[in-house]
């Protein structure tokens, strides 16, 4: 009885690691060189963005003042990279940057988070983070995300927590030069 046990309880740990990977993965380019710091700016794209890959989002009732949000959400990226970067740094001042870090979102989806904490609106992001030179426009990195999810007390809290995990993942990648 006790080896079925054993066995059951490592069965369980290893799909709970399995699954606890990071819906953001770099898919083309490197951040080596922003590791050693410089400055960027950053521009959150959702013009184009489905709803549940089904409708425009801006059709959906919840989302329909989306673009309002935008500035909220450019800001809550900034602070949360900036808390967590070492050298690297966001600004809002793009005279400045010499990197631009554009935020495409094609799908957003909602769900209700029954085990959390924070609160039951949950928000999936799908889409690509480019990062540019300002100067040439050339493309340094792509991270692309599939299913990055967060959740809040409100749809738009879910949206802008959704963001800043996106804006901590990224800093801490580019912390390590990976």
């Amino acid at each position: 009885m006790k080896k079925i046990f054993l066995t059951m309880v490592l069965a369980v740990v290893g799909c709970v690691t399995a699954m606890a990977g990071s819906d953001i993965k770099l898919t083309e380019g490197s951040v080596a060189s922003l590791k050693n710091g410089g400055t960027a700016s950053v521009v959150i794209d959702m013009a184009e963005t489905q709803f549940d890959n089904k409708k425009p989002l801006r059709k959906d009732d919840r989302f329909r003042n989306v673009d309002e949000q935008i500035p909220e959400c450019t800001s809550e990226f900034i602070r949360e990279f900036n808390d967590n970067s070492k050298k690297f740094r966001l600004t809002d001042n793009a005279g400045e940057a010499q990197y631009e870090f554009v935020v495409k979102i094609t799908n957003l989806d909602t769900f209700i988070n029954v085990m959390s904490f924070k609160g039951g609106i949950g928000i999936k992001l799908w889409g690509t983070v480019t990062i540019k030179k300002k100067d040439s426009g050339e493309t340094v990195a792509v991270f692309t995300m599939d299913e990055e999810g967060n959740s809040g007390f409100t749809y738009q809290i879910a949206l802008e927590e959704g963001f800043e995990g996106i804006a901590k993942y990224i800093a801490k990648r580019i912390n390590k030069g990976k």
